[in-house]
């Protein structure tokens, strides 16, 4: 469960912080704005949020590991 919740955190977050970096001034005149298509309300937003922090926290005290959000260390062990 706490991989689902942190790989839609992670699909849902990402649009919407592209979003709000491209408003920014020095990167909307070199690279262009871009618009979400994702327009969540704030509840959801705070929900979602908090929801990936407590599964982070679960995952980082039972030390599970997980293919997909792992992939970097996979060629260590």
């Amino acid at each position: 469960m706490a991989i689902g919740i942190l790989v839609l955190g992670l699909v849902l977050f990402v649009p919407q912080l592209l979003e709000l970096v491209s408003g920014l001034d020095v990167v909307a005149e070199n690279v262009g704005t871009f618009t979400s298509p994702i327009s969540l309300p704030a509840w959801l937003n705070g929900t979602l949020l908090v929801a990936g922090i407590l599964a982070s926290i679960e995952r980082a005290i039972t030390l599970r590991n997980h293919w997909l959000l792992d992939l970097d260390t996979w060629w260590l062990g």
